[in-house]
C-alpha cells in the first residue's frame, strides 16, 4: 500500500512545485520590466532575465530534490517534460487569453535567430530535474567514498 502512495506524493509534491516555479518566473520578469530593463533596455534585460531565470530554477529544483527525490531518471524527465507542458500552457494561454496578444507576438520571444533566448527555459525546465537529480546522486556518491 505505501509503494502505492509513493509515486502519487512524488507527483503531487512536483506538481506543487511547479506553481513555485511559476512564482519565481513572474518574480523574475517584474524585476526585469521595473528594475532592469528601464536600466540596460529591453533587449538586453530579456537575456539577463532569462539567465537570472535558468540559475533561480535550477536553485529551486536542486532545493526540492534534497526534500522529495525523484526516484529514477525516466521519472526525472517525466516531471521536466510536464513542467514544461504547463509552463508553456500558461504563457501561451495568459498571453493569448488574458493579454490578447497573437500568437506572433508570443512566438517572437522564441527567434534565437533575433537575440532571443527565452527558448532556453523550456529547453532547462525539461531537463533540469534529471540534471538536478543526477548531481546529487553524483554528489552523495562522492561523499560516500569510491564505489
Amino acid at each position: 500500500m505505501d509503494s502505492d502512495r509513493a509515486p502519487r506524493r512524488l507527483w503531487t509534491t512536483w506538481i506543487a512545485g511547479w506553481t513555485g516555479m511559476l512564482v519565481l518566473a513572474l518574480a523574475n520578469g517584474t524585476l526585469r520590466a521595473l528594475v532592469v530593463q528601464p536600466a540596460i533596455g529591453e533587449e538586453a534585460a530579456r537575456r539577463v532575465a532569462t539567465a537570472v531565470l535558468l540559475a533561480a530554477l535550477t536553485g529551486y529544483v536542486w532545493w526540492l530534490h534534497r526534500r522529495r527525490p525523484i526516484p529514477t531518471a525516466r521519472q526525472a524527465w517525466a516531471v521536466g517534460l510536464t513542467w514544461t507542458g504547463l509552463t508553456l500552457a500558461f504563457e501561451f494561454g495568459w498571453g493569448g487569453l488574458v493579454e490578447g496578444l497573437p500568437l506572433s507576438t508570443m512566438l517572437a520571444d522564441y527567434d534565437v535567430t533575433a537575440g532571443r533566448i527565452w527558448v532556453l527555459v523550456p529547453i532547462w525546465t525539461a531537463a533540469v530535474p534529471a540534471v538536478v537529480r543526477r548531481l546529487q546522486r553524483l554528489r552523495s556518491a562522492d561523499r560516500v567514498g569510491p564505489r
